[in-house]
């Protein structure tokens, strides 16, 4: 090679104006020459679908088996002398009902767009609600208001945790048990025969969600589906 010509670097020339250009590169027959702004145009990529675990289906499927547990709750507030404590739990499950509902349909309407739990504000608000009714949930069972404010503070405090998210999957698990014990723990003044069936009604519902994986993404389904007897025994515990 000549002189101060490196390889990849073209050689220049001297123009009439006395500036420096770069030689036309010899372009092969056939193909077309780039502009330099051409060489820099770049494609626009398509986002990838999100790779969901459970089908459209099975999310549908998850907001419909919300629907029993609701409808027991508002036949106890509409039809039957409820109690103070029923009345109580009836409006609980109420007030995370609808969240339950819209994020499940949300998701299988949007299936593959939206990612099923990161940043997804519409579980946060499902998850929020799980533990603002557990604290009611405790106020039904215990019929303390010192109770009630114990159990709030806490589930506070997940609740901010978690619209931040700043907790992780098993954080989140851990909190929402111990929410649960939070309600459950005061049926044993009740009977001790109700809170062992309420312990075991629970660990048979929570069961399913946590093998969901293992059960090809019905285990969620099959959980809200056994709320059912769980509620029953705490209507019968209120």
């Amino acid at each position: 090679p000549s002189p101060g010509l490196r390889r990849g670097v073209h050689p220049r020339r001297r123009t009439a104006m006395g500036r420096d250009k770069v030689a036309d590169v010899v372009v092969p027959p056939g193909e077309k020459r780039l502009t330099s702004e051409a060489q820099f145009e770049v494609e626009p990529v398509p986002p990838e679908p999100v790779n969901a675990f459970m089908s459209p289906t099975q999310e549908l499927l998850n907001a419909v088996t919300m629907l029993p547990t609701a409808c027991m709750s508002l036949h106890m507030l509409l039809f039957d002398s409820a109690s103070y404590g029923d009345a109580v739990l009836a409006a609980a499950i109420l007030m995370h009902f609808p969240f339950s509902f819209v994020y499940h349909t949300h998701c299988a309407m949007r299936h593959g767009s939206v990612h099923p739990v990161e940043n997804n504000v519409f579980l946060k608000l499902d998850l929020a609600f799980i533990h603002i009714s557990g604290s009611f949930i405790a106020l039904a069972t215990s019929g303390s208001v010192l109770w009630f404010s114990a159990t709030f503070v806490f589930n506070l405090f997940s609740v901010y945790r978690t619209m931040l998210w700043r907790n992780t999957v098993l954080e989140r698990r851990v909190c929402r048990f111990l929410c649960a014990v939070c309600y459950i723990a005061p049926i044993i003044t009740v009977s001790a025969t109700l809170f062992m069936l309420a312990m075991f009604a629970f660990i048979t519902m929570a069961l399913p969600f946590v093998l969901n994986q293992q059960l090809k993404g019905w285990g969620h389904s099959l959980s809200h589906l056994l709320l059912v007897p769980y509620v029953v025994v705490l209507f019968a515990a209120t």
